[in-house]
């Protein structure tokens, strides 16, 4: 190993063990997960509710689908990005201004700050971030209507989505020690009322 790669892995690893401890200072993991599920959740939903609007319409383009799809998600991920942003860092602010006139010291430039932004940062991320990526998963088929037809992927679109729900589900159970099976299928349940419901809208406007 050079003396330059060596320095280059020094600092790599000085960075991660900084940001560990960032992590564990603001509190992040318990957070995030919520971020994560909640707009994960949203957006597997989304995708239910353009997956049944663009069958019951006849749309049989998959460039359609997969446009509405993402454009969608993208529109709840940047809501949720910004969102959860400034609420983060408006909680973290008024945290901040508490403990400042409680210990009667500035913390500006301390741990405790810097662990607050990093915090901030990585929250808004996840929320942004998850909704894009359970819709670009459970779309994936329609990127493969040159193999099946546009019909077969609306249903394997719509049975990676009721997955989604079943594998969240299962999350939130390991996380509060519910019976796994449960929570996965009161997941998949809450999709199915979503499905059914964009059914009869889309039926009820034909």
């Amino acid at each position: 190993m050079t003396p330059t790669s060596k320095r280059a892995g020094l600092r790599l690893h000085a960075a991660f063990d900084t940001l560990s401890h960032y992590h564990e200072v603001a509190e992040v993991g318990a957070i995030m997960r919520r971020y994560f599920v909640i707009n994960a959740f949203d957006g597997v939903l989304t995708t239910l509710g353009v997956l049944a609007g663009g069958y019951l319409a006849g749309v049989d383009r998959a460039r359609a689908v997969v446009s509405v799809i993402l454009t969608t998600a993208v529109g709840i991920g940047v809501a949720g990005f910004y969102g959860s942003y400034l609420v983060e860092r408006a909680e973290r602010d008024r945290s901040m201004r508490e403990l400042e006139e409680s210990t009667l010291s500035s913390l500006q430039d301390t741990d405790i700050s810097s662990a607050s932004t990093y915090a901030t940062v990585v929250i808004a991320l996840v929320d942004g971030i998850s909704p894009l990526l359970t819709a670009v998963i459970a779309m994936a088929p329609f990127f493969f209507t040159s193999v099946i037809s546009v019909h077969a992927a609306y249903f394997l679109s719509g049975g990676i989505a009721f997955v989604e729900l079943f594998l969240l589900g299962l999350f939130l159970g390991r996380v509060s020690r519910e019976r796994l099976l449960y929570s996965g299928v009161k997941l998949v349940a809450a999709g199915l009322v979503a499905l059914g419901l964009s059914w009869l809208i889309g039926r009820g406007v034909r």
